[in-house]
C-alpha cells in the first residue's frame, strides 16, 4: 500500500492471512516449550490450528484466481483502499478477517503472560540462567503486546477512521514503523544475549548411558521429575560430568564428524543443556572440550611410542582432526608446546 506497487499488493495482500494467524499459536507453543523444557505437542493442540484453517478456507477463492485478476484487484485497492476488504471471502467479511487476526494475536500474547505468571508467581528466579530466561520472556511478551496493540489500532484506523482515498497518514505509518522497531528489538536481544538460546536446563531426563557402554550406569543417580523452577545445581552438573566421562571411554570424539548434536543424541542430554554445562561448569565450550579430549589422546599415543611409527599427520588424523593447523594450535593451547617440541621433551 505504501509503495502503491500492484505486484507487491497482488502477492502479499491476501495470500498469507492463514499463515499470519499462526503467529499467535507459535508464540504460545514457544513460551510453553521454554517453561516446560520440551517441544512436545499434545493431542488437544489441534484446536490452536482451527483459526488458520478457517482463514485458509476464507481466502480459498482468492488463492485460485489468476495472477492477472490479482493484479487487477491490487490496482483497484491502490485507487480505493476500501476495496481491500472485498477479496471475495468465503466464510466471513474482510472487516472481520482483519480485526479477528489482531484480536487472536493479542489473545495469545495474553495467554503467554498468564503462563509465565503461573510459573513465576512464587518468585523462583534464583540462579543466573533462570533470571536470563525470565527477562527474555518478559521482553519478548512486552514488545509483542506493544506491537500487537499497535497493529490493532492501525487496523481500526484503517477500517473505520481513515479516508482510504488520501493515502497513508502520519499515524498509520508511525504505527507501522513502531511495529518494525519492536521486531528489531526482539532480534537484537537474541543477538547480544545468546545465553537465551541455552534454554532452561532441568535434569529430569534419564542419566543412564546410551552409547556403547550401556551396561555402565550411575548407581547413585536417582531419577526424579524435579522442580518446575529452572535451577541447575552443582550436583546436577556433576551428574552430567560423570556421564560424559563414561561416554568418553568409547572415544567417540575420534570421529572427524563428531558434533554437539551427536553427543546429545548418544547421551540423551539436550544440546542446550550441554551448552549450559560446558559454559557454566567447565568454563569452556563444546569445541574446546572436544579438541582437548583429542589432544589428550594424541599425548597418550606419543607417550606410547606411536610417534616413532607414525607421522605427525597420521597421528592428528587418527585423533579426529581434519586440519593440521587446528591440531597444532589446539595442541599448543593445551600443553604450551608444539607437537614437535613436546616429542623432544620426551626424548
Amino acid at each position: 500500500m505504501y509503495s502503491d506497487n500492484k505486484y507487491l499488493g497482488a502477492i502479499f495482500m491476501v495470500h498469507f492471512q492463514s499463515i499470519i494467524v499462526l503467529t499467535g499459536p507459535m508464540l504460545f507453543f514457544y513460551v510453553r516449550g521454554i517453561l516446560k523444557d520440551e517441544n512436545k505437542l499434545y493431542k488437544e493442540d489441534w484446536i490452536h490450528f482451527i483459526p488458520s484453517i478457517l482463514y485458509l478456507i476464507n481466502t480459498s477463492r482468492y488463492l485460485f484466481y489468476s495472477f492477472d485478476y490479482k493484479l487487477s484487484f491490487a490496482e483497484k485497492v491502490i485507487k480505493s483502499r476500501m476495496v481491500m476488504l472485498e477479496f471475495d471471502p468465503v466464510l466471513f467479511s474482510g472487516n472481520i478477517a482483519y480485526i479477528l487476526r489482531s484480536l487472536l494475536a493479542i489473545g495469545y500474547t495474553t495467554a503467554c503472560v498468564l503462563l509465565i505468571y503461573k510459573h513465576f508467581k512464587d518468585d523462583i528466579r534464583r540462579n543466573l540462567q533462570n533470571k536470563i530466561i525470565f527477562r527474555w520472556l518478559l521482553i519478548l511478551l512486552v514488545f509483542n503486546c506493544i506491537m500487537n496493540f499497535n497493529i490493532f489500532y492501525y487496523v481500526i484506523k484503517l477500517l473505520y477512521n481513515w479516508n482510504y482515498n488520501f493515502g497513508f497518514t502520519v499515524v498509520p505509518i508511525g504505527a507501522l514503523y513502531f511495529g518494525i522497531f519492536c521486531l528489531l528489538v526482539i532480534n537484537c536481544v537474541l543477538f547480544f544475549f545468546p545465553d537465551i538460546l541455552y534454554g532452561l536446563p532441568r535434569m529430569d531426563y534419564s542419566m543412564a548411558v546410551t552409547h556403547q557402554n550401556q551396561e555402565k550406569t550411575l548407581e547413585s543417580v536417582v531419577i526424579r521429575r524435579l522442580a518446575k523452577d529452572f535451577e541447575i545445581s552443582n550436583d546436577k552438573l556433576k551428574l552430567i560430568a560423570q556421564k560424559l566421562e563414561i561416554y568418553k571411554g568409547d572415544l567417540p570424539y575420534l570421529q572427524p564428524q563428531f558434533s554437539l548434536s551427536i553427543l546429545s543424541n548418544d547421551t540423551g542430554i539436550p544440546s542446550h543443556h550441554l551448552s549450559y554445562f560446558f559454559k557454566v561448569y567447565l568454563k569452556t565450550d563444546f569445541t574446546n572440550w572436544k579438541n582437548n579430549a583429542r589432544i589428550d589422546y594424541v599425548i597418550q599415543l606419543i607417550k606410547n611410542g606411536e610417534s616413532d611409527k607414525l607421522t605427525l599427520d597420521a597421528i592428528f588424523k587418527k585423533a579426529g582432526f581434519v586440519s593440521r593447523s587446528t591440531f597444532i594450535s589446539s595442541f599448543k593451547l593445551r600443553t604450551g608446546l608444539t607437537p614437535s617440541e613436546f616429542i623432544e621433551t620426551l626424548s
